[in-house]
């Protein structure tokens, strides 16, 4: 494809996955919301894309890895990329009432980490808050927005430590499906498991039909992949009834398992944040960020010292 998408492909309207990575195009044109079954989009390592201009709700993945036009995504809240996110978090609680249980994953570029509007953040790969009062009874609070920033592993790190928490060493790694993000609920000390979504790894691939080949990233030379920023949005409306009280107050999410591709170690996570979504700003007294509203309580400081003060774009 030289810098534009095929238009007849839009007329293919039961794809449910799209991948148009490693291409020259240039933007992901307004047409593509005609592909209503649409759960899958992947552009990675596209260097000329630089506009998506609309996404369809239907969307539960969404992958720009490799991409450096779009690094201004993360910084800017009020991007229209995040209003479209909105959009497919809203479908996705509907397939929760459903009972549906598709979570909705994005990884875009990353280089500045993980974005200064971003509510909640902590250095390393667990983040704890605490909820707002009432929160479930509140029905403009609709979720989570759950980030981690990953970054190239270095020379001289013990993966087995960055990674798995081990202090033995490994000599080799079998990896099961890639990273997972384990969702928590706390009343006091007693921590109960909410949910777990995983991830992909970080190959860079292309499928054919059911036959897929790997090209390997190798950490430690010139071919070292791009820090990048996930994102999994998490219903508030998916935690089990028996944990809806002000009792269980305390929210956290820990990311595991490696970065990867085949037997190879490629990423380490570096921080994480949480960010509460809010689908009305007027019955909230704090900052507004277009959709992504903000309502947290005074006295819930970061853990990371660098994040003591809370700062709103």
């Amino acid at each position: 494809m030289e810098g534009s998408i095929r238009s007849d492909i839009w007329r293919l309207f039961s794809l449910e996955s799209l991948t148009v990575s490693d291409s020259n195009i240039r933007c992901i044109p307004v047409d593509i919301i005609q592909l209503s079954q649409l759960k899958a989009l992947r552009m990675n390592h596209c260097p000329m894309l630089e506009e998506i201009l609309e996404l369809p709700s239907s969307l539960r993945r969404i992958e720009a890895h490799g991409c450096p036009c779009l690094e201004a995504l993360s910084s800017d809240p009020r991007h229209l990329f995040w209003s479209y996110l909105i959009n497919c978090f809203k479908s996705q609680i509907q397939a929760f009432v459903s009972h549906r249980r598709d979570h909705l994953n994005i990884v875009i570029p990353g280089r500045s980490g993980i974005p200064e509007w971003v509510s909640h953040k902590s250095m390393g790969r667990e983040m704890r808050i605490k909820l707002p009062k009432n929160w479930y009874e509140d029905k403009n609070f609709l979720g989570f927005s759950l980030f981690f920033h990953h970054i190239p592993l270095d020379d001289d790190d013990d993966i087995c430590k960055t990674i798995y928490d081990c202090t033995h060493p490994c000599d080799s790694f079998h990896f099961d499906g890639g990273p997972r993000l384990e969702l928590q609920i706390s009343h006091g000390d007693q921590f109960e498991h909410v949910d777990t979504i995983s991830f992909v790894g970080n190959c860079k691939t292309s499928s054919i039909y059911r036959s897929r080949f790997y090209v390997e990233y190798d950490h430690k030379g010139s071919t070292s992949p791009d820090p990048a920023l996930r994102v999994a949005y998490f219903p508030q409306i998916a935690i089990s009834s028996k944990y809806r009280s002000n009792g269980w107050n305390n929210f956290k999410a820990r990311f595991q398992g490696p970065f990867g591709c085949g037997d190879k170690v490629a990423f380490k996570v570096e921080s994480c944040g949480i960010h509460l979504i809010y689908d009305d700003a007027q019955d909230h007294h704090q900052y507004s960020l277009q959709l992504f509203n903000d309502k947290r309580s005074h006295d819930d400081i970061e853990d990371h010292p660098h994040h003591k003060k809370s700062r709103h774009a």
